[in-house]
């Protein structure tokens, strides 16, 4: 079950293991502004982060679990750095389960992937157009 973010970020979740991911690529000309496979995190408040690490938006932030279980030293906001000021960016997808989550991930990819073969069927047809309307001027 998906879990709301919101959740995370004012600190009701702490402690707990859930997964998240997500993929962000508005322009296609450019590398996703978010590129997070579905990963299992542990919950984690703010307080336990080093003096020079500052999360913004948010009161606890995300660890991935090692194989052992406990948390890493790498860290994940909740939210991109797509903010600004008083509004912040867009919000990661965080779930109970793994199932879910990988659902959730291949969506975002097929849906930048729909785009994707959008924008290669357009160019395509526009190439063809014109070399068809160079061809017709041969004399």
């Amino acid at each position: 079950m998906q879990i709301e973010t919101k959740e995370v970020m004012t600190g009701l979740k702490d402690g707990r293991i859930v997964w998240i991911c997500s993929y962000n690529q508005p322009d296609l000309n450019k590398k996703p502004l978010r590129n997070v496979p579905p990963t299992e995190v542990m919950v984690v408040p703010n307080d336990e982060l080093p003096e020079n690490k500052r999360i913004y938006y948010s009161e606890s932030h995300f660890r991935p679990v090692g194989k052992d279980g406990s948390p890493l030293k790498k860290y994940l906001s909740p939210v991109d750095n797509t903010g600004y000021r008083s509004m912040c960016g867009n919000m990661i997808d965080v779930f109970e389960n793994e199932d879910e989550c990988v659902k959730k991930w291949n969506k975002q990819l097929d849906e930048v992937n729909s785009r994707i073969v959008k924008r290669v069927e357009s160019a395509r047809a526009f190439w063809e157009k014109t070399s068809s309307d160079i061809v017709k001027k041969k004399i």
